[in-house]
Parts: C-alpha cells; sequence; structure tokens
C-alpha cells in the first residue's frame, strides 16, 4: 500500500484493493435487484412498474398519504415519488386531494381500478417472496433475514474515516 509522506493513503490506492465483486454491499444489491427484477417483469402485465406497485402497496388498507409520506417508505426523494404519483394518477388508479388538516398538503388514496391493481400485484409479489422462501431451508432463510437485519443496525455505526 503506498502511503504519501504524512501516511496518509490516496483514495485512489485503497479504493484499487477491492474488487467491487468482493464486497458486501455488491452481493446485497445484486441480489435485491434479481427480486425486482422478477417482480417487474410480472407486473408489467397489470401496466405498472415495480416502483408503482410498491405505491400501491403501500396504500392498500384506505389510508391516504402525502408524497412525502410516500417517499419516506419507498426509500426514494420527493420528486421522484411525485413522478411515480402522477403517472399512477394518469392510469387512473391514485387521486390526490387536500389534506383536511393541512390545506397546502396533498394526499393521495387509491381509486376502486388501483385497489383492484393493487391487490394483484401484491398476489404476485407475495407468489415471488413465497418461491424464493420455498427455495432455501428454514434454516438458512432464518439466518439471512437474520444476517440482513444485523447489517441494518451495524451499518450506521461503522467507522468508516480515512486512514490517516
Amino acid at each position: 500500500m503506498t502511503r504519501n509522506r504524512n501516511g496518509y493513503v490516496p483514495a485512489d490506492a485503497r479504493s484499487a484493493q477491492v474488487a467491487p465483486t468482493s464486497t458486501l454491499g455488491y452481493h446485497m444489491k445484486r441480489a435485491e435487484q434479481a427480486i425486482v427484477t422478477r417482480k417487474a417483469h410480472g407486473v408489467r402485465d397489470l401496466d405498472i412498474t415495480e416502483a408503482q406497485c410498491k405505491v400501491l402497496g403501500y396504500l392498500t388498507g384506505g389510508v391516504a398519504k402525502s408524497c412525502t409520506q410516500l417517499s419516506k417508505e419507498a426509500l426514494v426523494t420527493s420528486q421522484t415519488m411525485t413522478g411515480i404519483v402522477k403517472n399512477l394518477e394518469a392510469k387512473g388508479l391514485v387521486e390526490r386531494h387536500a389534506s383536511p388538516d393541512h390545506g397546502r398538503v396533498m394526499l393521495v388514496s387509491l381509486t376502486p381500478a388501483g385497489e383492484e391493481r393493487a391487490a394483484a400485484a401484491k398476489s404476485f409479489s407475495q407468489r415471488v417472496e413465497h418461491g424464493l422462501r420455498e427455495a432455501m431451508t428454514e434454516e438458512d432463510y432464518t439466518r439471512l433475514v437474520g444476517l440482513l437485519d444485523r447489517v441494518a443496525a451495524l451499518a450506521p455505526q461503522v467507522d468508516a474515516r480515512a486512514e490517516r
């Protein structure tokens, strides 16, 4: 490892040591993308994207939510969520109306057509999840979920300051 005269290892030297395919983040993202891609192919028959499917799911049960609430649940920006909601609205699957508590806040809720599409999408998504779970032993599934929960708990605590 090449260090400069202050003992600092340049970022390019540090990053060159780790192959991207050997990182935990790579394997987690690869698994997530495989699941999302499988679900996306299935919901395409319902004329919705996987992201739109998630939003429909967040709105099931008659709960109206703001784009800000939805963006937090979906882990996307408010701007991204606004675009998703506009597309769902254009398809007649959601409607927006002013919040009774905050006049400037618009709430999003499912239309009857949106409720039907959400139910169909949920059914497909559950079949994918069930198929993945069935493909593993109960022990492997429980262990995997436990390890992923552990990563989620540990990641915010990792000291990632540069070596000096």
